[in-house]
């Protein structure tokens, strides 16, 4: 790492920024992560991590210790007039974390610090971003700092990213309007355990003329409750009885259940707002800073922990001198339409649960069991409420030729089983692997499968891209036995894909696309002084 690199700021460091603080740091890039709030946060307030969160976070060496402390959700139960409409079946999920995890932000709060420990990196605590200042073209910015007795410190950085949150200051000093909405409605919230006939490995939505009511299962009989239209009005200073949510859970559901040992309880009002800009100079915005939504759907932590993925690496190679300046742009166009989608879902999803409109919960409680009944429409919801969904296709990153497959630049790139092929032929296997264990979050990796000359095509490939070798990690894979998806993603026909360090393809073409995947990676990257075409792709 370079001496002269300056540190990244980043406040706020709830899951959003201590994502970022981890990813940067993998790239050997210096940090500096603040805290206003002297302790972490003990009580639970984002609960559901979903497949793909996971994923990544498998590929950071975190989604192990993540699961053993939470409880897999394996489906989500919609009930109305007192009965039970429709249930999603979270098998339908195309990953091996086939489920939503239910675990206590304070404990994935805990995973990741423990990950920043291991990194070398303290969170600085009592200390909150007060003022900032960037030239136009300037190549650092000046951040005033506040300790909470006072005291200032100025502090010169090479960017700031801010995750603050709702009030956020970095957003209001910008003047970056806050666009969105209040709802109107009250909530309830408490974490209680539940003795009863409800079933702990589902969630459960209770849709009724006296409004919503969500229980979440944490595990060993604990739930997570949120209601719309509590009994009493909120006050400052108060919070929800037990009694109160337990008559509330009796007006709108059926299944008889007793509540116990409630550990916290709150009220809350929903926000549904954004931003259009992620990036002002020097300046990024993600998590509650950029985006605040409606809970359902456990969209929200998910959501601004991807946005640092997606960061992170294009800041990285940008500060390394390894890519060009213009990659930064693309965290703006790859998450704005991702945020906005998931602000659209959240609204769209509150108002059908949430709805006290008889006629509308009529219709609803008539069609929806027909509807969803079906595979696709489960394949589907499943699939959005996962977050595997999520693609940039539209993305200025992604650049696609037809390959056979139905693999395209910026889909998520699938695990599977591969076989990894000996570079000189197909004749010599090493021994069998996984996408996942393949792809490595700190370079690109480049996949050829079906080549019908290996030799002459890793040769072609070596000599167009090889001022980028450092940043490229290749392998010529196969299919393993047994695994029936690789010729639907890959096809059967020559294919070359390109996945970015954030696990989404950036290129996607055939052994006769080689000088394009050159172009590509001359658009984006830099190649070092000392580079040579000759010198080779890393292969692992």
């Amino acid at each position: 790492m370079s001496e002269k690199l300056k540190p990244v700021l980043i406040a706020g460091a709830g899951p959003t920024g201590m994502m970022a603080a981890i990813e940067l740091s993998r790239f050997n890039i210096p940090v500096r992560l603040i805290e206003k709030r002297p302790e972490p946060e003990t009580t639970s307030r984002a609960i559901g991590v979903q497949a793909r969160t996971l994923e990544l976070l498998e590929q950071r060496g975190l989604a192990t210790a993540l699961v053993e402390l939470g409880n897999p959700g394996l489906a989500g139960c919609i009930y109305g007039d007192g009965k039970r409409i429709f249930r999603i079946d979270f098998a339908h999920i195309d990953s091996k974390y086939h489920y939503m995890l239910f675990v206590s932000q304070a404990e994935t709060e805990r995973i990741l610090r423990e990950a920043l420990e291991n990194a070398g990196v303290t969170i600085e605590r009592n200390l909150k971003l007060i003022a900032f200042g960037q030239a136009d073209r300037g190549a650092t910015l000046t951040a005033v700092l506040q300790q909470t007795n006072g005291s200032l410190e100025q502090c010169e950085c090479a960017y700031l990213i801010d995750a603050e949150g709702a009030h956020s200051t970095a957003r209001g000093t910008l003047g970056l309007d806050f666009e969105g909405k209040s709802l109107a409605e009250s909530y309830a919230l408490g974490d209680l355990y539940i003795d009863g006939d409800l079933v702990d490995t589902d969630f459960h939505i209770f849709s009724s003329e006296h409004g919503f009511m969500g229980l979440f299962p944490m595990g060993k009989r604990r739930f997570r409750l949120i209601a719309s239209n509590p009994l009493s009005k909120p006050a400052k200073d108060t919070a929800p009885s037990l009694g109160e949510l337990q008559q509330i859970y009796d007006q709108r559901s059926h299944i008889p259940s007793k509540f116990r040992d409630m550990g916290w309880s709150s009220w809350f009002r929903i926000n549904s707002r954004m931003v259009r800009r992620l990036q002002v100079g020097r300046v990024f915005l993600g998590g509650d800073t950029a985006h605040i939504h409606s809970p359902a759907g456990a969209q929200g932590m998910n959501t601004g922990m991807q946005d640092m993925i997606n960061l992170s690496w294009k800041l990285a190679l940008v500060m390394k001198g390894q890519a060009k300046p213009e990659l930064l742009d693309t965290y703006n166009s790859d998450r704005v339409p991702v945020i906005h989608n998931v602000l659209g879902k959240t609204e769209a999803l509150t108002h059908a649960i949430g709805t006290e409109n008889t006629l509308f919960r009529s219709v609803f409680n008539h069609v929806a069991p027909w509807l969803v009944s079906m595979d696709n429409v489960q394949q589907k919801s499943t699939e959005r409420m996962s977050q595997l969904a999520i693609n940039y296709r539209e993305s200025p990153l992604s650049d696609s030729t037809e390959n056979g497959g139905n693999l395209r630049a910026g889909d998520r790139m699938p695990d599977l089983a591969v076989t990894v092929l000996n570079r000189q032929g197909p004749s010599k296997r090493s021994e069998p692997a996984t996408i996942f264990g393949l792809l490595d979050p700190s370079s690109f990796t480049l996949f050829f499968s079906n080549i019908p000359d290996p030799a002459k095509t890793h040769s072609d490939v070596q000599k167009a891209i090889g001022p980028w070798h450092s940043l490229i990690r290749g392998y010529q894979i196969a299919a393993s036995p047994g695994e029936g998806k690789f010729q639907e993603h890959f096809g059967s026909s020559p294919s070359i894909v390109l996945v970015r360090p954030d696990g989404y393809l950036a290129f996607t073409g055939t052994d006769k696309s080689v000088a394009k995947l050159a172009s590509y990676c001359e658009k984006w990257l830099i190649s070092p002084p000392s580079s040579s075409a000759k010198e080779e792709i890393a292969h692992g």
